[in-house]
């Protein structure tokens, strides 16, 4: 095979890195001059689809964890690829003059000690990691590849109930397994890679009775093959898992290719990632090309705050920078990014002391929970990162005829229902519907918090038409937008009934996880039927066809009214229409209408309902996925907005070094629901747009100064600058 591994001195390695003076994130480089003692001290980098958790340990040895969104195990687990350990003799640490920095403008992380200079990058075009740089004086170099699932291993009840819960509670007579990676035979080449020979899809299918055309096609597990090829410029093999130099060396340059794909020949996933090695620039241009994707990626959008102090405002901007860098990171994949830890999770004992298991460990699983899932990408609007909300849009469309079988299985109905928490493939996780049925009357799901919860649909549809109106795309919402509420309406038309006056009557239902008993027009269901119809039949008349509008059309005449009640003489959202006020939850589902939809806000004629029902909420949080701080900055209310966001950016964990890592919080670590919401707080205390029309700091605090560039709606893109006073 050709190589075409470019060496770079030290010198030219750093005239490759573009200006960055004028970019807003200047000035919030992360420099760390201490080594980490371990894994929870790693820094994440990624290109949106590849990431990794890089750190240097007291020994000099540069340590990472690779990861992609898709490395899907046989059961759902959403696995790393593998750990490097890189060992340079003399060690980087050997002296005085060691640092790691985040270069965040350049998108990569250098490092720096005993006259040796490296760069540490994931190719922006490609799926690979770079290692490159020179050392003055001249190193010996190791890089080891280090494989811990080395066995076949039931999965254990107590693993499962925690990181498996596709399958946590299965029946005796399902058995799964963990399986081995295979360490392949390449020449100057080390190669790992894990093949799923097996699949929890169709146990998965089959317990809930879902029957589906084309069925192994929907198959994401079954014949999935994931992970890497690493090789380096003088560096031969030395072993099945280790690259060695043969003496001395003054040019560093390692390469690792990864893919992911199902294959039925494994032999394709080794031409796949051979073919993908082979086409690899070199260095010099890889890392041009990166630095040069950054740079576009910050000059796009950003938020910079000051305060009085100085300190605080330092803290907020920090606080925003990284966690758009994190989501940055793994957006562009082919996948959602996952709310629990995204790509970056590491060993859990770092998280939670007690939970003693190996890195592909996540709490809550590799199911997608659209309460949290959706989090991530409200703040993707006012960002421009529509590429990265395509994802999102692309997987759920992608599972719509699974959820189309969803509803014709579990209720006999027309059109479709979205699980609340779903397999990746779309249907309900077993555990919650349920290993045991013997004891069940329905064929609804064993777990009360999301038994009837089915407007997660709306939001994705008022989601979908929040991107249309930022970006115009007319092909996206023709092609996806329509198809995906045509199914969903339907639902809403055909399952429920009518009252005397022909009005909606949704019973039985329940107000997200926290009303259960005797709901009868619950206002996430009401509030978003109220938000997205009215909007697609708004919609230019050659994107949907007569009998989408007759749809539309029907249902919107049948629409409830939207529940509120009068407390202490006072006009309030109420979670229902009726309900018995048991609490199951910590939610506040009376002020949806506030978020995610858009019907009581700083423009709206019932702002004073909605304070009203902000003061009077049960549960006040401040981390999570908590809605409170964006809540607080629709309806114009300042100071809370901001003490909101103050304590968001002190949530991050103690035994973490990285600053942006929230959490667990009610997930894990780290948090992407808390990091996205604290994204979307400050956003909405800056810039607010309804009906074309932008609100410029409307819950923003007076004695504040600002800087920001976001996007707005009809593809405009608004630029203010606030002096402090």
């Amino acid at each position: 095979m050709k190589k075409i591994f470019t060496l770079i001195p030290g010198a030219a390695l750093a005239m490759l890195m573009i200006s960055c003076t004028d970019l807003p994130v200047s000035g919030y480089d992360l420099v760390w001059d201490t080594p980490s003692e371990d894994a929870s001290g790693s820094m994440p980098i990624g290109n949106g689809e590849v990431g990794a958790n890089v750190w240097v340990e007291p020994n000099g040895d540069l340590v990472f964890y690779i990861s992609r969104t898709d490395s899907w195990s046989e059961t759902g687990e959403l696995y790393k690829l593998g750990r490097i350990r890189v060992s340079i003799t003399p060690s980087i640490v050997s002296g005085d003059d060691f640092s790691q920095t985040l270069d965040l403008a350049d998108g990569r992380i250098a490092l720096h000690g005993a006259g040796t200079d490296l760069s540490f990058w994931i190719d922006s075009e490609q799926p690979v990691i770079r290692i490159a740089g020179n050392s003055r004086e001249g190193v010996s170099v190791t890089a080891k590849a280090e494989v811990w699932r080395d066995r076949q291993m039931r999965i254990t009840p107590e693993y499962a109930g925690n990181c498996c819960r596709s399958i946590s509670g299965f029946s005796d007579d399902v058995v799964f397994h963990r399986y081995p990676d295979d360490i392949l035979d390449a020449e100057d080449a080390v190669m790992v890679r894990h093949r799923n020979i097996c699949s929890s899809y169709d146990a998965t299918l089959d317990l809930e009775g879902i029957e589906i055309a084309d069925r192994a096609s929907y198959d994401p597990f079954k014949d999935r093959c994931f992970g890497f090829r690493m090789e380096g410029s003088g560096l031969a093999k030395s072993s099945p898992l280790e690259l060695a130099s043969s003496g001395a060396v003054k040019s560093i340059d390692i390469c690792i290719s990864t893919d992911s794909g199902i294959y039925s020949d494994p032999d394709e996933w080794t031409s796949k990632v051979n073919s993908i090695a082979a086409s690899v620039p070199g260095s010099r241009k890889s890392l041009r090309r990166t630095a040069g994707y950054w740079n576009r990626f910050w000059k796009k959008s950003y938020i910079l705050v000051e305060t009085p102090d100085g300190d605080t405002g330092r803290k907020i901007n920090r606080a925003y920078i990284l966690q758009s860098w994190i989501m940055a990171c793994a957006g562009r994949g082919n996948y959602p990014i996952k709310f629990n830890g995204s790509i970056f999770t590491v060993d859990p004992k770092f998280t939670d002391d007690g939970a003693d298991f190996d890195p592909d460990f996540r709490r809550w699983g590799g199911d997608y929970w659209w309460q949290n899932t959706r989090l991530p990408y409200y703040p993707m609007l006012r960002s421009g990162d529509f590429d990265m909300m395509k994802v999102l849009f692309r997987h759920y469309f992608g599972n719509l005829e699974m959820m189309k079988a969803n509803a014709r299985a579990l209720l006999g109905a027309e059109g479709a229902i979205s699980p609340e928490t779903a397999t990746v493939f779309g249907t309900y996780c077993p555990q919650d519907y349920g290993w045991d049925r013997s004891q069940c009357t329905d064929r609804l799901t064993v777990n009360n918090y999301i038994r009837r919860i089915w407007s997660s649909s709306l939001e994705m549809i008022s989601l979908m038409l929040d991107y249309y109106d930022y970006t115009g795309d007319k092909s996206l919402t023709r092609d996806m937008t329509v198809p995906y509420a045509r199914e969903f309406l339907k639902f809403y038309d055909s399952y429920y009934g009518r009252d005397a006056e022909g009005k909606l009557v949704i019973e039985p239902t329940q107000s997200i996880e926290t009303y259960w008993y005797n709901v009868v027009n619950d206002m996430p269901t009401v509030a978003g039927l109220h938000d997205v119809l009215p909007r697609l039949r708004a919609l230019p008349e050659d994107l949907s066809d007569d009998a989408d509008k007759a749809l539309w059309q029907h249902l919107f005449e049948s629409l409830p009214d939207i529940p509120v009640r009068v407390e202490d003489g006072v006009e309030v959202f109420s979670p229902a229409a009726s309900y018995n006020p048991a609490r199951s939850n910590v939610e506040n589902p009376e002020l949806y209408p506030v978020f995610p939809f858009h019907l009581c806000n700083i423009s709206t004629d019932n702002l004073q309902t909605g304070r009203e029902s902000f003061e009077r909420r049960p549960v006040k949080t401040t981390f999570g996925w908590s809605q409170d701080g964006q809540e607080a900055a629709r309806l114009g209310l300042a100071e809370e907005a901001a003490a909101n966001l103050l304590a968001k950016i002190g949530n991050s964990h103690p035994a973490f070094r990285f600053p942006a890592y929230w959490g667990p919080n009610y997930d894990w670590t780290p948090d992407q629901d808390h990091g996205s919401n604290l994204l979307t707080t400050l956003q909405e205390m800056v810039l607010q747009t309804y009906d074309g029309n932008d609100y410029l700091l409307p819950a923003f605090p007076d004695d504040w100064g600002v800087r920001f560039r976001l996007h707005s709606t009809g593809g405009r893109t608004v630029e203010y600058h606030k002096s402090i006073r």
